[in-house]
């Protein structure tokens, strides 16, 4: 597998990095009172920037990865699945088909039931559809990324990666340290996109959000990529 997802992430963090050394070069560390609106702009665009592509990084590595088993479900017994991701398999794409996508106006029942009738085919046929995995409400922190694995079949992720990110880290961390970390990145960009107010955002703390995320997203990517071959030598 090319593991797509996982270097998208990080071409598209690239972005961030560039956005800081731009601030980096041009403005005073603290900002001079004729710079601090640059620098707002610059360091509040990083910090939303960077939460945008780990949630899209998550919708795209559960897809990438579950696409592995609808492409082979023809030749796999996914009735073999774990009963979680079995239940979850049919339920989330019956729901999905019946109310349309998450945080969308639900278009009317003559129009669902097309998806409706999809939905019923996949399922009869023994196929799973990526799709209905991939929602985290908009919102990347710590509770919906363990529900978005969970979902999966892959319970309490951060304490499943949490020696091999404490490797790559280069240090020991907190038991809570991943899930409060990502929160805290997660939170700030709420505050940058409700309140408009980054001055309180330092150079360090962005620097350490992509080297964060950076880290997280290959461990995830590592976790769900063996999950998959694990879940497709189970129903073969």
């Amino acid at each position: 597998m090319s593991d797509v997802a996982l270097t998208q992430f990080k071409k598209t963090l690239e972005i961030a990095e560039e956005l800081l050394l731009l601030e980096q070069r041009y403005f005073h560390n603290p900002p001079r009172s004729t710079e601090q609106k640059a620098v707002q702009g610059l360091r509040g665009g990083v910090a939303v920037f960077v939460v945008a592509a780990f949630e899209n990084y998550l919708k795209n590595l559960m897809e990438e990865h579950l696409s592995e088993l609808s492409f082979k479900h023809k030749s796999l017994s996914l009735n073999k699945l774990p009963d979680h991701l079995q239940v979850n398999r049919v339920y989330r794409l019956l729901d999905h088909a019946m109310k349309g996508p998450a945080f969308q106006t639900a278009p009317p029942k003559t129009q669902r039931i097309q998806d409706i009738e999809r939905a019923c085919k996949i399922i009869i046929s023994g196929d799973i559809d990526p799709i209905v995995f991939c929602d985290v409400s908009s919102n990347p922190n710590s509770k919906n990324v363990k529900s978005l694995f969970s979902n999966v079949a892959i319970n309490d992720i951060f304490i499943t990666i949490k020696s091999k990110f404490d490797r790559k880290w280069r240090s020991p961390t907190a038991q809570t340290f991943i899930e409060d970390k990502l929160d805290e990145i997660v939170n700030r960009r709420h505050l940058v996109a409700h309140t408009a107010d980054a001055l309180a955002i330092t150079r360090s703390d962005l620097k350490a959000s992509i080297r964060f995320l950076k880290i997280l997203a290959t461990l995830l990517d590592s976790e769900m990529r063996d999950h998959t071959a694990k879940l497709i030598k189970q129903c073969t």
